[in-house]
């Protein structure tokens, strides 16, 4: 078992992370860090976990092993960089940086400190996906083609770190991350060639994207993500044979029994799945492998991968 501290508690953290680690057989809940009060009250009187709003702190009052970040990415720098010093093994919420530079410093602080740095995509761990590759397996849609991934939803409060470039916010960095992320991970390599659109809208971060990438050996990816849409979570894989759907592929409740479409000619099919609550299983995952010096260098090098891969998108470099 892991103990760990949570440092960010907005809303997705109270709803998810928070409850996961408390609910998980893997971690230890110590403290939660919060540099507003904001979340002081829930955390002290419904999780029953002590709070404070400094992190520096919550590492000289506390004992734990690991720090899970849940804060804007503008601000995991400065995070990990502390984390880190202090021998906290780290479980970071996508993105975990703003541009590959930053990324690649806090590796670099992470391997001279002899810390795991995990960047957490936490949709990876639902068990939704493994029944779409036991479809895939089974040659359902003959050779898998083309990917096509969809993330994105309605206008936010103009207040949130979203739309603030100082914060880490855009498009790209947020939804974007998902759907690139899903697809190099599909796939299983990365692209050869890429182009992207990007529209600001006249805000100072990117409001929505579209990318085509080319994995070469005629697989390709279409992604489209943005903040001002009509909600989007879902992605299909085009084969020769058929197609495979699911509805609700990044973001998924605990208790939500996701829809799986097989369409093959004259033929369509749904699953309704299993709930599976992908939070506790990213948890186990970071525990399972924290100390495995080959994992851990795999999860330094796909962060840098990841990251490299969103600012070329980010900048509209064709490549």
């Amino acid at each position: 078992m892991l103990k760990f501290a949570v440092v960010g508690c907005g809303n997705l953290a109270l709803k998810y992370s928070i409850p996961a680690l408390i609910n998980s057989r893997e971690s230890e809940l110590i403290v939660c860090v919060n540099t507003s009060e904001k979340p002081k009250k829930i955390i002290e009187q419904e999780f029953n976990i002590p709070f404070e709003i400094s992190f520096k702190e919550a590492i000289r009052k506390y004992d734990f092993d690991a720090v899970y970040i849940s804060t804007p990415t503008g601000s995991h720098a400065e995070i990990v960089t502390i984390a880190a010093h202090n021998k906290k093994h780290i479980l970071c919420e996508k993105s975990l940086g703003v541009n590959p530079n930053e990324v690649s410093k806090m590796i670099e602080i992470c391997k001279k400190n002899k810390v795991a740095i995990f960047e957490g995509f936490m949709y990876q761990f639902h068990t939704q996906h493994r029944f779409v590759k036991k479809l895939i397996d089974k040659g359902e849609i003959g050779t898998p083609l083309h990917f096509k991934g969809w993330f994105g939803f309605p206008p936010i409060n103009p207040n949130d770190f979203r739309y603030d470039k100082n914060k880490g916010g855009g498009a790209v960095l947020d939804a974007g991350s998902y759907t690139v992320h899903a697809a190099r991970h599909f796939f299983k390599r990365e692209p050869i060639k890429g182009f992207s659109i990007i529209e600001n809208e006249g805000y100072k971060v990117e409001i929505r994207g579209n990318v085509l990438l080319n994995f070469d050996n005629n697989r390709t990816a279409s992604l489209a993500f943005g903040f001002n849409n009509m909600y989007q979570n879902k992605y299909t894989i085009w084969g020769t044979k058929g197609i495979i759907t699911l509805e609700r592929a990044f973001a998924v409740p605990p208790d939500f029994s996701p829809i799986c479409i097989l369409e093959k000619q004259g033929y369509k099919e749904k699953f309704t799945l299993e709930p599976c609550n992908h939070f506790i299983e990213e948890i186990k995952y970071f525990v399972d492998n924290f100390v495995n010096e080959k994992i851990k260098k795999e999860w330094r090098n796909e962060a840098l991968i990841q990251s490299h891969l969103l600012n070329l998108i980010k900048e509209e470099t064709l490549f």
